[in-house]
């Protein structure tokens, strides 16, 4: 086996010596720019937990960053967010799907005072108890203020806003019979899952309603076009944690009020679907 090396000049210093003997030539060595310029940045970040469709929780159902230069933001997470019971980590469409209903008052009860069905919780449930009661001519029953009390959690390294839309799912003359307001807790501890402990109000007005963009309650007609409920302008980390504890929770209060509703009004339903986009501008 022979191995035969051959050592050749480059093809530049062959070149140089051809032209040396013509005496006009100006040779200069091949050359090429290369330019790199890695780039890295962290763009801003919204997470968004609570539950899911199947009552899971609590669980990140959108993972929100910004897109770079630009004032639209993508969700990476392709499902939705579902509330929690305020004060809880229960779902609210599994603790709320059957069994739940406006608070009812028992009046003008012979010799002693109104019974009524708000045991704490705002609604009627299988939870609530009434004494036994005597009837006289004017004893009535009737419906009063309820209030259904729901929440999201939202954990962010920037500011964002969060958007609002009501629909109806049966009669539209619901949405005019359910009221909504929006509140704040920075910190607290739900169903032994601690949050808020590094965390700020995602407002530099520092108060459970800053930033939110009506004070009181608004009817969900109002709301079916769509806006912001929300606009924050600064994130909700303040120091070094883990999600939860760079968290807010969003509390989200509906109430009904239809007034007096008779026993011969029989049974019916008032529903919506409110849905809440939370992005980055």
């Amino acid at each position: 086996m022979r191995d035969k090396t051959v050592l050749q000049k480059p093809a530049w210093m062959r070149i140089s010596a051809a032209c040396f003997g013509a005496g006009l030539c100006i040779v200069q060595p091949a050359a090429t720019d290369t330019i790199d310029r890695p780039h890295f940045n962290i763009d801003g970040v919204a997470i968004v937990w609570a539950a899911d469709a199947t009552g899971t929780s609590p669980i990140v159902s959108d993972f929100v960053v910004g897109n770079h230069g630009t004032s639209t933001s993508t969700d990476l997470i392709g499902t939705d967010v579902h509330t929690v019971v305020t004060g809880s980590l229960d779902a609210l469409d599994e603790s709320f799907a059957d069994g739940t209903g406006a608070t009812l008052r028992i009046q003008n009860i012979p010799g002693s005072g109104n019974q009524t069905t708000r045991q704490g919780d705002r609604f009627t449930s299988s939870n609530d108890t009434l004494n036994a009661f005597r009837i006289g001519p004017n004893t009535d029953v009737r419906t009063i203020r309820s209030d259904i009390l729901s929440s999201f959690y939202v954990a962010s390294n920037s500011a964002f806003n969060i958007d609002v839309i009501a629909s109806p799912v049966g009669d539209p003359a619901d949405l005019n019979l359910i009221r909504l307001r929006l509140r704040m807790t920075g910190s607290g501890n739900d169903d032994g899952l601690s949050f808020g402990a590094a965390s700020q109000i995602p407002h530099s007005g520092n108060t459970r309603r800053s930033g939110v963009q009506w004070g009181g309650y608004r009817r969900l007609s109002t709301l079916t076009g769509g806006r912001d409920i929300f606009r924050g302008n600064r994130r909700t980390a303040a120091g070094a944690g883990t999600i939860a504890e760079q968290s807010v929770r969003f509390d989200l209060d509906y109430r009904w009020n239809t007034g007096n509703i008779d026993l011969s009004d029989g049974t019916f339903d008032v529903e919506a679907d409110v849905t809440y986009t939370v992005y980055i501008p």
